[in-house]
């Protein structure tokens, strides 16, 4: 994508004072999503990820004040989710995985609400093949997977949601119809117990993928009823979040407009891979393999660079092939992984742009960048900092 330049991208941006954030932390069963108790926490750190998983660390103070809400019961690792509300907006959901006395209280460790498929895995065999499955009705009911991509994410769930204890109430409504008119070949072998979570990860990696997460957020009130949350799995096909032409999102380095408060650019080789070698399952030569080149570096005068990556499970030559065409590309743009540490209430202000959107980054002359710099790079993490005072965003970007 040509590079948009700052005098198209960029609007007059006032300075303005930092306002104060109200941070509540909800606690709830991870179940009926229950609310347990609403409690203060300390030294908040959250991130979120594009088609990955996000954490949060934090402290729970242990007072006179916090102990008779109890927090032992309300934050029992991996039987309780967390909410993180924004002035008024949830901005960070996900589950408590552990939790360890610290001075003063106890910290917890959580991570986002799609951790909870790193847990499930495919007991029994779920293919779009039938001559390998038993029961052909299509799941939940029986084994077989339809063959869109985004209706095997929504079979996926619908085969963990339908055991008992299962459902954490995750949505699937948004994984019907359209189709992405994408079909895949698969089969989850039972017998090898594939994770749930790395099977929607590989098949959304795969080329001509999606992007994936899961949304949350409030519901509207009505009927002065108590308030109630979301959470909804999605796919976004080709790709999650705006251009940089559509979101016109501009942070800067250097001038009166400043947003970015420090910066790295790092150029990192260990990586870089220009043919990669994809292995399916099978044994000997009978075992499914694939190979992808990037075809333009070499020519250009990049040197051979293999890697070899194995993808369990995967029987089908044509999967396997995207799959390894899809990891080519992200091997190639492993040089690159530029982050921006950001002020959260100077535009472009923290809640107008999502992990995915586009972003033109301009870094103005200084002395560890002479000639200065710009690009525009997609948002891949959004890492926030809630302690008291300025909040302190950092993104971690991808090349587009």
């Amino acid at each position: 994508m040509e590079a948009l330049s700052a005098d198209r991208l960029m609007r007059g941006r006032p300075e303005h004072e930092t306002p104060d954030h109200t941070y509540t932390f909800l606690f709830c069963d991870l179940l009926t999503d229950e609310l347990l108790a609403e409690l203060p926490m300390a030294d908040v750190s959250y991130s979120v990820e594009l088609n990955g998983i996000g954490t949060l660390t934090g402290t729970i103070p242990y007072s006179d004040e916090t102990l008779p809400l109890g927090p032992d019961a309300a934050s029992v690792p991996s039987r309780t989710s967390l909410y993180v509300d924004r002035d008024g907006t949830i901005v960070w959901a996900g589950i408590i995985w552990t939790r360890e006395l610290v001075k003063g209280g106890k910290k917890i460790q959580a991570a986002e609400l799609l951790s909870y498929y790193t847990h499930r895995h495919v007991k029994q065999t779920l293919s779009t093949d039938t001559s390998l499955i038993l029961n052909t009705a299509y799941v939940p009911d029986g084994q077989r997977l339809y063959a869109d991509q985004k209706y095997i994410v929504w079979s996926l769930l619908q085969y963990a949601h339908a055991q008992p204890n299962g459902n954490i109430g995750i949505s699937t409504s948004l994984l019907t119809a359209p189709a992405h008119g994408v079909p895949r070949t698969v089969t989850y072998f039972g017998y090898e117990r594939p994770e749930i979570y790395k099977a929607i990860a590989e098949l959304a990696a795969a080329d001509d993928g999606f992007d994936f997460g899961v949304e949350v957020g409030w519901n509207p009130v009505a009927n002065n009823l108590p308030p109630t949350r979301y959470k909804r799995m999605r796919t976004w096909f080709p790709r999650r979040g705006r251009t940089a032409t559509e979101s016109g999102l501009v942070f800067t380095k250097g001038g009166p407009a400043s947003s970015i408060v420090d910066f790295g650019w790092p150029e990192n080789g260990v990586d870089m891979a220009t043919e990669i070698s994809g292995l399916g399952d099978g044994t000997g030569e009978a075992k499914v393999t694939a190979v992808a080149q990037d075809t333009d570096r070499l020519t250009s005068g990049w040197p051979l660079l293999e890697t070899v990556t194995s993808y369990d499970g995967v029987i089908d030559q044509i999967q396997l092939n995207g799959l390894t065409a899809a990891e080519l590309t992200a091997r190639g743009n492993a040089q690159m992984q530029p982050w921006f540490d950001v002020m959260a209430d100077t535009d472009p202000a923290f809640g107008s742009y999502s992990v995915g959107d586009e972003a033109l980054f301009v870094i103005e002359p200084e002395p560890r960048m002479p000639a200065g710099r710009e690009g525009v790079l997609r948002i891949m993490s959004i890492d926030v900092t809630a302690a008291s005072g300025p909040e302190r965003v950092r993104l971690t970007c991808g090349v587009v």
